[in-house]
């Protein structure tokens, strides 16, 4: 059960701290797409009117004028590359605990499954039920709390993967709407 525990406090700890991080950058993704879709680039100096993502993604362009459309783009994925990759950190912890929780559970059937056949072995076969009883429910405790833990952790994991997808999404569709608008200049 103390395994089980620490998985517990440490999916919720990384549930918080990622639920935090995740609506702050959505927060900073799509109201600025949103502003730039309104009023889009149409000459250099635009760009400062622009703010969150628009505007670093924007400032991938500035000062790089002698360099060609494929080494600003290659700029702005790698700037979005870093700044995914900073969504993602810890997610796969989530995945792991979703995964190991239900396995502990498991083991603490297998535990207490054992402790029954060594009563019932020690009683020499005359089985007494309340001799039983506290191997059985060892068994059924930990194997509950293991998907008590693992279910919603998985839930979370899927749900930021799913946010994160959707802002990378997002991401490229204003790259591609700042490179359109780059070759139109």
């Amino acid at each position: 059960m103390w395994p089980i525990l620490f998985c517990s406090i440490l999916s919720l700890a990384i549930f918080f701290e990622r639920l935090y991080m995740i609506m702050k950058s959505r927060r900073y993704v799509w109201e600025s797409i949103s502003r730039y879709k309104v009023k889009p680039l149409t000459d250099e100096g635009s760009s400062t009117s622009c703010n969150g993502i628009v505007k670093d993604l924007l400032s991938c362009t500035d000062n790089y004028s002698g360099n060609t459309l494929h080494d600003i783009e290659h700029r702005m994925y790698r700037f979005a590359t870093v700044f995914i990759q900073s969504l993602e950190k810890r997610l796969n912890w989530l995945a792991i605990i979703g995964n190991v929780a239900p396995l502990l559970g498991l083991l603490g059937t297998v535990t207490g499954m054992i402790r029954v056949f060594m009563a019932i072995q020690d009683m020499q076969g005359q089985v007494n039920p309340s001799a039983l009883a506290g191997g059985i429910w060892e068994a059924l405790i930990t194997t509950a709390f293991g998907l008590i833990v693992a279910i919603p952790t998985l839930v979370a994991y899927h749900y930021f993967e799913d946010r994160i997808d959707e802002m990378v999404n997002a991401i490229k569709d204003i790259i591609h709407v700042i490179l359109e608008n780059k070759h139109e200049c």
